[in-house]
């Protein structure tokens, strides 16, 4: 791995630390529903408060606009009742220095929703992060930064990289799994099999050409929306698809599946049937050769799980990124769920995650533990497999990785910040909300698989 420091190598007895999480979850009707994420960080949070640290969280929820941009309260309940110990929410508008100072070892402070700082959805350099007021005050009251959550490492948020320039800054424990895993992947250990599926179209197919430009993949399997664009890579006329690929703009990615197809053809499997709706609203399967059909496709078909599970049990090093069908109707979670268990039983390393995998994990009742490592972290690990510098790590290498001496960050603290939006609190909107989980990869899909936006997610992406 990198050149980090890990927390797991510093005594944290007594000193203030000061975590980046990512509590990002689904909120409906006003109401959290706590998913693997929040279950992740409740494991860090006993971690570090059972060494006697005491523990200032920083995370956000949703955005900006956004039903689900909402309190943390409720998250903040969830957490105390599982570690078994008050965790105090305090606001950007209240005294949370002296909240801070005051603290005792063992004490868990979660800070409001850091997005309700308008600044926080802006992108600074390093230094002018390490300006802003909040970020100084917090870190002059501060003995430790920790990076915990890898889904925001791709933001140059205050939150994400400020603090790094102030204070000494360390890996979390989450952050170090998913990092671990990654250079797993990086390993190019083989066979290596890549399952890829889901709406993200644009970001699977740069995946894929990077994966084959640097012998990463030995095959790459597509179902999903990314399996209907190659089956029209390769002339195929879907139907009602069709129409649904122009309106999405999304023939734009054609020319670039046949450039990858021409390259690299035979390492690409695609699917050779699918499943739609019929007339009669029941799952029905028929090969590619059938197409085009009126009727929407919605998941591979069983004769291209087994082609899949051919390659996967073959595997040393498998990932999946993305479900291969609109897994949240029971009818058409089949060929997600029949490519999870060939992932599961296979003895290669395994990683899964992005998009809707987790969510779809859930929905076919798999869990972490069938697999080497489920990713929390949503596209950000496609981002650091293409090779994009990631700002949330490039600081704990740089300055954060020292830090500044605790005197010279008091200076900066009293220096005037950089010129910003003005940083007004806005109340909680406890409205009724849309499925949605921010971690910027995925609300559920729409039946037709449409090409998400990249934030909301559900526990499943950036953040």
């Amino acid at each position: 791995m990198a050149d980090y420091k890990y927390l797991k190598d510093e005594d944290i007895s007594s000193k203030t630390v000061v975590v980046r999480l990512d509590l990002n979850s689904n909120v409906e009707d006003g109401e959290l529903f706590v998913g693997a994420r929040i279950e992740s960080y409740v494991e860090t949070l006993k971690e570090l408060t059972g060494k006697g640290a005491k523990i200032v969280g920083l995370a956000h929820q949703g955005r900006r606009g956004q039903d689900d941009f909402v309190s943390l309260k409720q998250h903040a309940e969830e957490i105390s009742e599982r570690i078994e110990k008050e965790v105090k929410l305090i606001g950007w508008d209240a005294d949370f220095v002296s909240e801070i100072k005051a603290m005792q070892q063992g004490e868990v402070i979660l800070m409001e929703n850091v997005r309700f700082h308008e600044n926080e959805e802006q992108s600074f350099s390093p230094e002018e992060a390490s300006k802003i007021d909040w970020v100084q005050k917090i870190a002059s009251v501060s003995d430790l930064f920790v990076q915990d959550a890898f889904s925001v490492c791709h933001r140059a948020q205050p939150s994400v990289i400020g603090l790094s320039v102030l204070l000494p800054s360390f890996v979390g424990p989450v952050l170090e799994k998913e990092l671990s895993a990654l250079e797993k992947v990086d390993s190019r250990e083989k066979p290596s099999v890549f399952v890829l599926g889901g709406a993200k179209i644009s970001d699977s197919i740069s995946l894929i050409q990077s994966l084959f430009e640097n012998d990463k993949a030995d095959t790459i399997c597509v179902g999903g929306l990314l399996g209907e664009l190659f089956l029209k890579a390769k002339g195929v006329q879907l139907g009602a698809k069709d129409k649904f690929f122009e309106e999405k703009g999304l023939n734009q990615f054609v020319e670039q599946a046949k450039q990858i197809l021409s390259q690299h053809g035979e390492k690409i499997i695609v699917p050779v049937d699918i499943a739609i709706m019929n007339d009669y609203d029941e799952r029905e399967e028929i090969l590619v050769s059938e197409l085009p059909k009126d009727n929407q496709i919605n998941d591979i078909g069983m004769e291209t799980v087994s082609e899949f599970k051919d390659v996967l049990k073959k595997a040393k090093l498998i990932v999946m990124n993305g479900p291969m069908g609109v897994f949240e109707k029971m009818e058409f979670e089949i060929g997600t769920k029949k490519v999870f268990d060939a992932i599961s039983k296979s003895r290669g390393f395994s990683m899964v995650g992005g998009g809707d995998t987790e969510a779809a994990l859930r929905e076919t009742d798999f869990s972490p533990e069938d697999f080497s490592h489920v990713s929390l972290a949503g596209k950000t690990p496609l981002l650091y497999l293409l090779g994009k510098e990631l700002p949330g790590l490039t600081v704990l290498q740089s300055k954060g990785a020292s830090g500044t001496p605790e005197k010279e960050s008091e200076e900066l603290a009293k220096e005037n910040p950089v010129p910003v939006p003005s940083e007004s609190v806005e109340p909680a909107k406890e409205e009724p909300v849309q499925d949605s989980s921010e971690s910027e990869d995925s609300a559920k899909a729409e039946p037709v698989q449409e090409e998400a936006e990249e934030e909301p997610e559900s526990e499943s992406s950036e953040s």
